[in-house]
């Protein structure tokens, strides 16, 4: 007997167009397969936005989103629906990414104190050996090639000496714009190439969304938080990156990988930030593929991937070998030729026993399961519990329970047992004055000395001290020394051996002006922990300010002892030798920190004061631009370059230098007035006066010096002189 069964039009209707799409995918699919085997290798950019939460963005769910940009990708390309970062710290997540292993294999743990290893083979090295120009752009100091996440790169843009932010609570990061604008120069040059027949990987890193939340006005108006605002912002730059990839004609040929380092907690679980937790706040992160030649639009992948899958990945839509890794190739799923994949997601944090004693954490997610290896573990069922609040073996703990916990701690254990046939180990990384600064301000600097205090306590238990000293922070980077001060003592009083709260504290004395409390509170510190090279250099610095200049040139001496490549104790060492009048000696220390650091500009800034001071012009002149070459927006070296040029009577090379200073920092007048200078002396009295208006309106008000100045001799009888003398209460004959 047959038996029919009955359609309605409108449902017979939608079963042939859902049949008709997937067999129109399958066939681009395919068709784009054969043909990209054909075709030209493709080019890869792989976009990596810090601290971006997956729900947070209109293509995961959010309303109250403004990325069209990032949406577009999805729209365009196939998004995984739960992708997991390894863990809430960017320097590991980022090693990760480009080398398809998890943290215990290529033993990168937290940031700032550990170095790549050299024997790990990073995204960037497999792409150069097939052939590929490699260029990385980073946004952030904890990023710097330092760490050695270089290797392999023809290029590693991580010049940051021209942003704002390298003050005491401060670390130097640059802004999405600037990132971009870089990105987008190097692009167009290379397009100018017509013989450049290489493809390229560009790897693009986006800092905006990370702590501080500063995002521009127009986004900050229009976003329901200030997060929010930033990920608006760094949406406009990859829309603007889409823009040039379309004027070029390649963005079809390129594969765009998007995704983030970690989350962000935002007050859940009672952290404000990231770091500490690996709940799906911080390791849920973004993940998107767009590269029609093989890939769908519009699609949706359910299956489980993970942060360490994105180099295999890719390397497989290029067409190229596989390598080693941890991570699977996902290009068949995603393009759904194969079905998802049921893969255990491991995520861990190290920083809270490595910054503070407490008890590391390690996790690993399958299918709706979430367990956290820890004092007190956790059992989470997500999909009844999507935030991860209902521990199971806390809350009426079952037996069940408690086997599925077992089953996944064996998980754990064969992650990290697989990690071992690597056999990478992590080159520890010296704590350099800069790096401590740039991790404190980051809120990630701890001391080991606490441990013994903390115990390995659950970071659930001690989270309250870790976001006390990180308020704490965030307050001292508003400037408001005042209000962050009782909070790190209130840490002290249980905790005294937090040397990471005292020196915090220390120097939020010295912003205001307690300098004797700030010694006080450096040499507690000195004495739970003696070598701390940092601390060594600020008490050098106290004893430079107050003129015991013997006793700052030993604190600077001990801080070599301690670390002989510090380029900080170097340019002090020199200062001081140059205060002193020994000025021979002064330049030996700078060109011991050029040669320490060649990217720094202060040590050439340094080195042409010393010849300006001394009317070499020519000399200093060199040294100054120097500085220009490793800082192009240095205020500065542009600055004295063009004075130098302007005593030299090189004044075209004068005017060009002014100009670009007075263009670096809008609120200084002086390149205005030498501008003025410059013109009258050229006879162009028009430009000069104008010159000399904008260089008052911007706070220029000294009659006297407008008066005796022999450079303005010939404007003095301008209606237009006459008018500002008198502006600046002048009594005019």
């Amino acid at each position: 007997m047959l038996y029919c069964l009955k359609v309605s039009r409108n449902r017979f209707a939608f079963v042939l167009m859902t049949a008709l799409c997937l067999l129109t995918a399958c066939s681009r699919a395919k068709d784009s397969g054969s043909a990209s085997s054909e075709a030209s290798a493709p080019n890869i950019i792989l976009i990596t936005v810090d601290t971006l939460r997956a729900d947070h963005l209109g293509c995961y769910g959010y309303r109250a989103a403004r990325t069209p940009n990032i949406d577009r990708l999805a729209m365009e390309g196939v998004r995984v629906e739960h992708a997991i970062a390894p863990t809430p710290l960017t320097l590991p997540s980022h090693t990760s990414i480009l080398t398809g292993l998890e943290p215990p294999a290529h033993g990168v743990r937290d940031n700032g104190t550990y170095r790549v290893p050299e024997a790990a083979v990073t995204l960037a090295e497999r792409l150069k050996s097939e052939g590929y120009q490699t260029q990385a752009f980073v946004s952030a100091e904890v990023l710097h090639s330092r760490y050695n996440l270089d290797q392999g790169f023809d290029g590693y843009d991580d010049e940051l000496w021209n942003e704002a932010g390298a003050s005491d609570f401060m670390y130097r990061e640059r802004a999405g714009q600037h990132t971009m604008d870089r990105a987008l120069k190097w692009l167009t040059a290379r397009s100018s190439r017509s013989s450049e027949d290489a493809p390229f990987f560009v790897w693009l890193h986006l800092f905006d969304p990370h702590v501080p939340y500063d995002p521009p006005e127009a986004d900050a108006k229009l976003s329901p938080t200030a997060y929010d605002g930033e990920i608006a912002s760094v949406d406009r730059q990859i829309g603007r990156l889409l823009a040039a990839l379309e004027q070029q004609n390649v963005l079809d040929e390129t594969i765009l990988a998007f995704t983030s380092d970690h989350g962000e907690s935002l007050g859940e679980h009672q952290e404000a930030t990231h770091a500490i937790f690996i709940y799906e706040s911080t390791v849920h992160v973004p993940l998107i593929f767009r590269y029609p030649r093989k890939l769908p639009a519009h699609r949706i992948y359910a299956g489980a991937a993970r942060s360490a899958d994105i180099m295999p990945t890719l390397l497989a839509l290029a067409g190229k070998r596989p390598t080693p890794t941890q991570g699977a190739d996902l290009s068949q799923a995603l393009a759904g030729a194969s079905p998802a994949q049921s893969v255990a997601q491991y995520s861990e944090s190290f920083h809270p026993k490595l910054a503070f004693g407490m008890a590391p954490l390690q996790g690993v997610r399958i299918n709706e399961w979430t367990y956290i290896r820890a004092p007190r573990p956790e059992l989470y069922n997500r999909a009844a519990d999507p935030m991860e609040l209902r521990n199971l073996l806390e809350v009426a703990s079952s037996d069940s329970a408690k086997a599925q916990a077992t089953k996944l701690e064996s998980l754990i254990n064969n992650i990290v047992e697989d990690s071992g046939r690597f056999g990478l180990v992590s080159e520890a990384q010296p704590l350099d004055p800069q790096t401590v600064k740039m991790l404190q301000a980051l809120g990630y600097m701890g001391d080991v000395e606490t441990q013994e205090d903390l115990g390995g306590m659950d970071p659930k238990d001690g989270v309250q001290i870790f976001e006390k000293v990180e308020k704490a922070i965030v307050l001292s980077q508003r400037g408001d020394w005042a209000s962050a001060a009782p909070l790190l003592a209130s840490v002290l009083e249980q905790l005294p051996g937090h040397v990471h709260a005292r020196n915090v504290l220390a120097m939020c004395e010295v912003r205001m002006g307690n300098l004797q409390a700030a010694r006080e509170d450096f040499l507690k510190s000195l004495a739970h922990k003696p070598q701390q090279g940092q601390v060594l250099l600020e008490l050098g610095r106290l004893d430079f300010a107050e003129g015991q200049y013997q006793s700052a040139r030993r604190r600077f001496s001990e801080t070599l002892e301690l670390l002989p490549d510090s380029v900080e104790a170097m340019i002090l060492m020199g200062y001081l030798e140059s205060v002193e009048g020994d000025t021979a000696k002064a330049a030996q220390w700078y060109e011991r920190a050029i040669a320490a650091d060649p990217s720094r500009p202060d040590a050439y800034l340094h080195q042409g004061d010393i010849e300006f001071q001394n009317r070499r012009f020519k000399q200093a002149q060199g040294w100054y631009e120097k500085a220009i070459g490793v800082s192009p927006r240095n205020f500065s070296a542009s600055f004295q370059a063009g004075l130098c040029a302007f005593y030299l009577g090189d004044l075209g090379r004068a005017e060009r230098h002014l100009l670009q200073a007075s263009e670096t920092d809008t609120n200084r007048w002086e390149p205005l007035y030498t501008l003025a200078c410059l013109r009258a002396r050229r006879r162009d009295a028009d430009a000069a006066l104008t010159y000399l208006e904008s260089a008052a309106a911007r706070g220029f008000d000294d009659l006297a010096q407008l008066q005796r100045d022999p450079c303005m001799a010939s404007l003095s009888t301008e209606p237009r002189f006459l008018n500002l003398a008198r502006a600046l209460g002048g009594t005019i004959p």
